[in-house]
């Protein structure tokens, strides 16, 4: 099937619906410890059909999310009415490249390397400048993502599985190959789909930016909207900022704090 993925809100919201309840512990941490007020109004930028829209008000935080996918969109906006979460959480439909938001939020989160699908500089740039335009100064940017491998061919997804009812999907993303120069990683999303004994095979190709850490940094200086402030794995084990970091080390949270 040569459907995209992010077309197919319904599997895509069942291969990701694993628990969140520790990326929401580590959020509360990193704004308490970074953060010099109160965090209530937090920004999704690419919030998918929406795991934290639904999650976080129930830890009290008002959200709200964006993303350029229509079907992503509408989704998210089902489950916000479904769980009764209208005053807490609201979606709409944006491209991370476009401009702020005309109000500020106290921070801000970009999961599962999310911010990879910017492939430029230039996109890049636009987006953090926009981005810390919407964040009131002293908030944070939580940006979640890892590095390119030294040893690309250490890498393997063994995947995972995910059910909901009487449907199962299998996911399988791996990285194919790099290309250093150009700085873009092409990876392979696999689905095997059982959906009330009907099967469905999705192989979906993704083109993403491969980050450096010395380039990411130069970026996040060059918005002169942030400062890199921070770095902690999943752990919530801080990550000295002077050290090479590479994909060896998972996915990294990147703390950027509002000038």
């Amino acid at each position: 099937m040569r459907e995209k993925i992010y077309n197919l809100p319904k599997y895509y919201d069942i291969a990701f619906s694993w628990d969140n309840t520790k990326e929401i512990e580590a959020f509360k941490r990193f704004c308490e410890q970074h953060v010099g007020f109160t965090v209530k109004h937090i920004l999704e930028p690419a919030c998918g059909t929406g795991r934290f829209l639904i999650t976080l008000p129930k830890y009290g935080y008002h959200i709200t999310g964006y993303d350029n996918n229509p079907n992503m969109v509408a989704s998210a906006k089902e489950k916000i009415q479904a769980a009764g979460n209208d005053k807490m959480a609201d979606v709409f439909l944006m491209d991370m490249k476009q401009g702020s938001l005309g109000k500020k939020y106290d921070s801000a989160i970009n999961s599962i390397n999310s911010l990879g699908y910017l492939l430029t500089d230039e996109d890049i740039l636009s987006h953090l400048r926009n981005t810390g335009e919407s964040i009131k100064r002293g908030g944070i940017y939580i940006i979640h993502l890892a590095c390119a491998w030294d040893k690309l061919e250490s890498h393997q997804d063994e995947g995972w599985t995910m059910k909901r009812g009487k449907i199962s999907v299998r996911t399988v993303w791996d990285i194919k190959k790099e290309d250093r120069q150009k700085q873009l990683s092409y990876q392979v999303c696999k689905m095997h789909i059982e959906d009330h004994g009907e099967t469905i095979e999705i192989v979906d190709h993704h083109t993403l930016r491969l980050w450096f850490y010395d380039d990411l940094k130069k970026l996040i200086n060059s918005s002169q909207k942030f400062q890199l402030e921070a770095i902690y794995n999943e752990k919530q084990e801080g990550i000295p900022l002077n050290i090479h970091i590479t994909g060896e080390l998972g996915n990294l949270y990147y703390i950027l704090k509002v000038l």
